[in-house]
């Protein structure tokens, strides 16, 4: 259910400091990490030094101790420069981040939230495995008890951040269902076999890492919450996710309109500003109905968060429909844009290759649309 929502002034504060960092920060740098294949190392950690990746977490964890209008604000504004950075905050407040804080052990909130909210870890997430994507049940990779340690066993594709990761939550299969298992510092662990960075259409600075173990040994205490439970910590957490991948839709929707708008009015043809052309201004038109109604969609689902309220349905929602448009809008941008368009020499291009996945990453748009009308009857 849509509800009225307010954003304040501290909501405006938190926009016009993410874009300033952005555009002094971010765009500068853009096209010289997707050029080189580079993935912005230093980037990602500073998020955590500006407040940005754990902004709906306390102040005590790392966190900004913001609330969820200002996470999808943050994933917005952050999106319309560079979606790859949306992607590291979004991973730390959701699939990672979450069920650490709800829970995990305080110890584990501690150290490993805190790392992850200041920028001192990179994180990732191993969830999605060869034969198990949107069927989380068929997951394989095990971890059986060893004395005081639990020895880890599977195969993971698709893990973001993988190979630089500082700090893996794995979602494994253990006698009494999926649970969830924290692995530190991976990269010194015996057993951790980094297979390839699977090449992707966001380009070779997005790491989505293939990894494989081989008995890596952890302590037993390091599962979060309880053994057998992990399969609803991660459901919970999506609803997270993708109230944040919401936001990097309308934020790339955002910043498509932006350079269509400009160009329409710079290209002329025929004596005129392509824009006062009817073909082109119906089609900047119909980009900003959707980018509101995106937004407003988004924020709606963030405010219900903050009040404590259930969102599954919302940020379903949300997700679909902001990232469906993502893709409708930047597609017309490349069109608006024409041989431009289909250039590197102009953002639009990355705009819909990153579009693309949003549609597909925390739950297909066709799993959301499922998540929807399931219910509808409830």
């Amino acid at each position: 259910m849509i509800t009225e929502f307010e954003l304040t002034a501290e909501h405006q504060a938190q926009r016009e400091a993410v874009r300033e960092f952005v555009e002094s920060t971010v765009e500068p740098v853009v096209d010289e990490h997707e050029t080189a294949g580079e993935f912005p190392e230093a980037l990602v950690r500073q998020l955590g030094d500006e407040g940005y990746s754990g902004v709906p977490y306390p102040e005590e964890y790392g966190g900004a101790g913001l609330d969820y209008r200002s996470f999808a604000i943050t994933n917005e504004e952050l999106s319309r420069g560079w979606k790859l950075l949306a992607g590291a905050v979004n991973v730390i407040a959701s699939l990672v981040g979450y069920p650490i804080y709800t829970e995990g052990d305080e110890w584990q909130r501690e150290q490993w939230l805190q790392k992850a909210c200041t920028g001192e870890w990179i994180v990732s997430l191993g969830m999605t495995e060869p034969d198990a994507g949107s069927d989380a049940a068929s997951i394989s990779t095990t971890a059986e008890r060893d004395g005081d340690d639990l020895l880890i066993n599977g195969h993971k594709v698709w893990m973001t951040n993988g190979h630089v990761a500082d700090f893996m939550l794995l979602v494994t299969k253990t006698e009494d269902g999926l649970t969830l298992v924290g692995v530190p510092e991976p990269r010194e662990r015996d057993g951790v076999e980094y297979v390839r960075n699977i090449p992707c259409m966001e380009g070779d600075a997005a790491i989505e890492s293939e990894v494989k173990f081989h008995d890596v040994r952890v302590p037993a205490e390091n599962v979060v919450g309880t053994s057998g439970k992990g399969l609803r910590y991660v459901l919970e957490g999506l609803d997270i996710g993708r109230i944040g991948t919401a936001a990097q839709g309308v934020g790339v929707a955002q910043a498509s309109l932006d350079a269509s708008k400009e160009f329409a009015d710079e290209r002329e043809q025929f004596g005129q500003p392509i824009r006062e052309f009817q073909g082109v201004g119906f089609k900047l038109a119909d980009m900003a109905m959707d980018v509101e109604a995106s937004r407003l969609l988004t924020l709606s689902a963030a405010d219900q968060r903050d009040r404590g309220e259930r969102v599954t349905q919302e940020a379903a929602m949300a997700k679909a429909y902001a990232t469906d448009a993502a893709m409708e809008i930047a597609t017309e941008a490349v069109q608006i844009h024409g041989s431009r368009g289909y250039s590197t020499d102009y953002p639009v291009e990355r705009h819909m290759r990153v579009a693309k996945g949003m549609q597909i990453y925390e739950g297909t748009n066709e799993i959301n649309r499922l998540v929807v009308s399931q219910r509808l009857y409830e």
